[in-house]
């Protein structure tokens, strides 16, 4: 599929924001119900990479803004994750930085989990709040 056509089904999750000629890719993980994307999830890895390349249009390098407000376990795939961190992988280093916004400890719990499978440079990129 095309960036245009995923981008009609998962821009509510994924979408990008053009500030002052800088990509910002803007995750909203309470809008991603992990269980209804079962059988979809390299269609919805495709959809983040081709963001995360857009957002390269705009900038050399971006930032990702993720929202974890009122997530819970439904938000949350370790299968997903790995697909995502696999594929984003193959990307230079272009992540400026990554911001993630109301973390709770359940959240905050999920991020020790997954933390041992994140690059070290990436990982010191990452600021919870």
């Amino acid at each position: 599929m095309n960036y245009t056509t995923l981008k009609e089904k998962y821009d509510y999750v994924v979408n990008i924001k053009n500030i002052n000629n800088y990509g910002n890719l803007c995750i909203y993980a309470e809008r991603l119900n992990t269980r209804l994307l079962k059988g979809y999830y390299q269609e919805f890895v495709d959809y983040v990479y081709l963001s995360c390349l857009e957002c390269l249009k705009i900038s050399k390098t971006y930032t990702v803004h993720l929202y974890l407000e009122n997530v819970t376990n439904k938000n949350f795939s370790f299968t997903l994750f790995k697909k995502l961190n696999k594929k984003l992988n193959t990307l230079e280093d272009v992540l400026d930085v990554c911001y993630v916004y109301d973390a709770s400890t359940i959240t905050k719990n999920i991020f020790k989990l997954i933390l041992p499978f994140i690059d070290k440079t990436t990982k010191q990129k990452i600021f919870i709040f």
